[in-house]
């Protein structure tokens, strides 16, 4: 590991990754909401008509926010993919006992638990449910969107139930889970929401391995 010193920062999430989060926030927490919403339906006419054009509102915004992440970060993209899909038995470990955040947040108890690399276990697994939910739900988003008229009624009555069923899972995973814990790691989420640094001794707290065998220290100019 190299050295570094107490006010070292790492730039741990880059311009396109930060870019990609803003409008997973500003497109699929509204669509999420609303698409609760219209689900149980707790409005007058008016009020779920102005819900659903939120909802669609939403959805461009996730939609395109993909599309640039998947035409102009495809590097990022394929590390994604890379690391969400290479498990080890550290991660079975770190699984076993949830990172250890049950432990901290509801006994005050801190255990051990295996050193990560830039994605702990959970991301991982919430990486790969929200890659391949997200896919699914905007495909049959768009279905019942652009193309209800022209589909057979029975692939619009799987797109229908496949959009709400992944969608309140989804929805479910990403508030309670995600975050809930981005909330809890407070300096993760300036990080990711902010200019992407962190200081190096932080980071080293969550992703030991990371900051031990990809990082290096960088000369000022």
């Amino acid at each position: 590991m190299a050295n570094f010193d107490d006010n070292a920062v790492v730039l741990k999430h880059g311009l396109g990754t930060r870019l990609f989060h803003w409008g997973l926030v500003l497109g699929f927490l509204p669509a999420a909401f609303t698409g609760v919403a219209l689900w149980l339906r707790p409005f007058g006419d008016a009020g779920m008509h102005l819900t659903m054009q939120i909802h669609i509102v939403g959805a461009w915004i996730l939609s395109l926010s993909c599309v640039y992440f998947f035409l102009f970060q495809y590097k990022r993209v394929v590390s994604f993919w890379r690391e969400i899909f290479t498990w080890t038995n550290s991660d079975l470990e770190w699984m076993k006992v949830s990172g250890g955040y049950p432990q901290k947040m509801f006994f005050g108890k801190i255990i051990p638990v295996p050193a990560m690399r830039k994605m702990n276990s959970g991301q991982k697994m919430m990486g790969v449910m929200v890659f391949f939910g997200t896919l699914f739900i905007i495909v049959s988003g768009w279905i019942l969107y652009a193309a209800l008229p022209a589909v057979p009624k029975e692939i619009a009555y799987y797109a229908d139930l496949i959009h709400l069923v992944l969608g309140l899972f989804i929805t479910l995973c990403v508030v309670f889970g995600h975050i809930t814990l981005s909330i809890y790691n407070w300096n993760e989420c300036v990080c990711m929401f902010g200019d992407g640094t962190m200081k190096v001794n932080e980071a080293a707290h969550h992703n030991e391995l990371w900051v031990k065998e990809d990082i290096e220290p960088v000369k000022k100019a």
